[in-house]
């Protein structure tokens, strides 16, 4: 595969990618719209829990 190829191959998959994301992002929005979703803070509490006696 000549370097041109996979550039564009690579540049494809970029592209894919970030239609991905924007495709979350905008979910993520119609759910907070909505109402959906959890709490912000049960959400970080949560993750105080798990990594709490978690020693770097």
């Amino acid at each position: 595969m000549s370097p041109t190829q996979q550039l564009l191959n690579c540049q494809r998959e970029v592209d894919e990618n970030q239609r991905k994301v924007r495709a979350m992002v905008l979910e993520s929005y119609r759910d907070i719209a909505a109402g959906k979703g959890r709490d912000c803070n049960e959400f970080f509490e949560e993750l105080e829990k798990k990594y709490s006696d978690f020693n770097v």
